[in-house]
Parts: C-alpha cells; sequence; structure tokens
C-alpha cells in the first residue's frame, strides 16, 4: 500500500484517433440495413467459437489473476482547476458501438473535469485504444481518466494483462484510490475479489481502513457489480457497513440501467448504460428512488460547498434524474420522475 498519494501523470500516446473508414460507414448506416447484416455476421462467430480457440494459444486469457491493491493517487482536473470539479462516471461502455462515442461526447459536452469508470471498459478484442482512448483520450492525455475493472475486463482480448498495461500508471494495482479535489473514489476489482476468497478479504480490510482514514468531504465507493440492482444481479457480498465508514456513494455497472436506490442513509448508482447492448429490469427493489431503462447516458457528481450534486444525463442532454447529498449526511433531497 502506498503511504503517500502519488501523482497522475498524462499519456499523450492515448489521445484518441480517427476512427477506421468501414466503422465510420457503419455509423451511418440506417438501422434497416444493420439488421440485415447482423444475421450474416453472427452465425461466423458462433460456428468458429473464435473466442474458445484464441483461448487455446493465448496464455492468460479469461484467467482472473491476483493483483496488487493499494495505491493512492491525486488525479488531474482537465480544464481550469476548480474546488467544485464536474466528474463523469460511466460504466459497460467498451463495445465500440455508437453509443458509446454518443456517451463520450455527452460526458465532453457536458464539461466534465475528470472521469471515472466502473468497469467493462472492453466487451470485444479489438483493444483499449479502440474502445477507451478513441472515446475519452483527451482524459488520458491530462492523467484525469480512472477505471475499475469489470468482468469483461478479464474475459476479453488477452485478458486483464492488457488492462494492466494499458493503465501502466496504476501500476499493477487493481483497487486504489484517487483524490479529485473536495471527493475522494475508492475503486474496487469486484470480480478478482469473487474469484480468490483471500483477494476479498484484503480488499474489504483496505477500503475500512482506507474509507477510516480519508479527510476527504465526499467519498465514494466504486464496484463494478452492484451491491443492489433491480435486475436479479445484485451482488450481496458487496453489502459492506458502508454507512458505518462514512461512505456517502457506491457507484456500480454490470446492469446496463440507470438506477439510484437508498439503504441506510447511503446512495447507491447503477450507471450501466454508457454504451454496450441496454438491459431491462426485472423486478421492483424496495429502496428504489429511480430507475431508467432503454436510454444511454451517464452519471455526474459535482461538490459544491457543502453540497454535492448528483445526475443521470441522457445522451440527448436531458437531466433524466437528479439528488443532492448534504455534507456530514447522506440523507438526499431527489427530483425528477422515476421511470
Amino acid at each position: 500500500m502506498s503511504s503517500q498519494p502519488q501523482s497522475v501523470p498524462g499519456d499523450p500516446s492515448k489521445k484518441a484517433r480517427r476512427r477506421p473508414g468501414i466503422l465510420r460507414w457503419w455509423d451511418r448506416t440506417s438501422e434497416k440495413l444493420r439488421r440485415l447484416i447482423k444475421p450474416l455476421l453472427k452465425p461466423l462467430y458462433r460456428r468458429f467459437q473464435i473466442r474458445s480457440v484464441i483461448a487455446w494459444f493465448v496464455p492468460g486469457w479469461g484467467e482472473v489473476t491476483k493483483s496488487k491493491g493499494g495505491l493512492a493517487l491525486v488525479g488531474n482536473l482537465r480544464g481550469d482547476s476548480t474546488d467544485s470539479p464536474l466528474i463523469g462516471v460511466v460504466a459497460d461502455f467498451g463495445s465500440g458501438k455508437p453509443e458509446a462515442f454518443d456517451v463520450s461526447r455527452l460526458v465532453e459536452r457536458q464539461g466534465a473535469h475528470a472521469v471515472v469508470t466502473a468497469g467493462d471498459n472492453i466487451y470485444f478484442q479489438t483493444g483499449y485504444q479502440a474502445l477507451v482512448g478513441d472515446l475519452y483520450g483527451h482524459y488520458l492525455e491530462a492523467g484525469a481518466f480512472f477505471p475499475a475493472t469489470g468482468n469483461h475486463d478479464y474475459s476479453e482480448g488477452r485478458g486483464i494483462a492488457l488492462f494492466d498495461k494499458y493503465f501502466d500508471f496504476l501500476q499493477g494495482h487493481r483497487w486504489y484510490q484517487v483524490t479529485l479535489g473536495p471527493v475522494e473514489f475508492f475503486i474496487l476489482d469486484s470480480h478478482q475479489a469473487l474469484h480468490h476468497p483471500d483477494v476479498f478479504k484484503a480488499q474489504y480490510d483496505w477500503l475500512e481502513k482506507a474509507v477510516s482514514e480519508s479527510t476527504a468531504r465526499w467519498k465514494a465507493v466504486v464496484v463494478h457489480h452492484p451491491p443492489h440492482s433491480a435486475r436479479s444481479r445484485s451482488q450481496k457480498e458487496f453489502r459492506f457497513p458502508y454507512d458505518q465508514w462514512g461512505v456517502h456513494l457506491v457507484l456500480s455497472g454490470h446492469d446496463h440501467t440507470m438506477q439510484h436506490l437508498e439503504f441506510d442513509g447511503v446512495h447507491y448508482v447503477v450507471d450501466g448504460a454508457g454504451g454496450g447492448s441496454l438491459h431491462k429490469f426485472e423486478e421492483i427493489l424496495e429502496g428504489t428512488t429511480f430507475r431508467l431503462q432503454g436510454v444511454y447516458g451517464a452519471f455526474f457528481l459535482q461538490p459544491d460547498g457543502d453540497t454535492l450534486h448528483c445526475r443521470f444525463i441522457s445522451v440527448d442532454d436531458e437531466v433524466v434524474h437528479s439528488f443532492d447529498i448534504p455534507r456530514h449526511t447522506s440523507v438526499a433531497t431527489t427530483s425528477a420522475p422515476t421511470g
């Protein structure tokens, strides 16, 4: 564990590139034409079982390897320095689909000073530069992009080794903390924890200690698998005593919807509408303040004095839900209709 927070160097090599011509053509095609083409491609993929075949020849494919954790960082803010940075949170975006680019453009339009992800940064073998850098390269260049791992970061491409290589500023740490203005994020590696009981305990112990020692005004935990979700994918293992630890927000992905739930004064946000195929709800959970399916977008939070402003914004720039968290408490004032 790092004793002193480290600064984050920017990386100009990860700047956004121009999308290849074939992808730009695909972006412009009509939905009717796409529906005709997609059935022709799927049988080829299934017939040759590409991922299974390659797995025999690529060491580490899908392997849930153990890693270091506990790195402490002080993140950069893109643009003018401010005490009230706007922080964008995206998850489940690594599809390469036009909708993923729509969400990245939304984050740019809103003027986010930094981006935090809740995992599943890639879904295909295309690689991190194509699925992350080409969307959020400006933030990577500025040292203002902070990813969590998701299950697909382990299972796609050459596995988690590519995550470690691409996000080299993490120095191989897959759970870590980063301070962005008056907000501190504690980013877990839930997929690794679920596969290795000793790593689960190590992350739990680290999180409890790191949060208790934090002097940040606002504390947010990022964990890919949601402790509470209305799609029957709640990961109860991560229902930690956040209220006792002084955590304000728990940010997750995995379910490709927008949700806001509240339990024991802690706000649970599921923000999985970043660009992957969208999901539908399967149940209504007690504690639900807001839920929305079938819409792409991102979650934004912004500290302002003694208030943390939080909002979901769709790719159409519509604020579909917002709530405020006063300092020293996790009781929010909510607004906007549920869906």
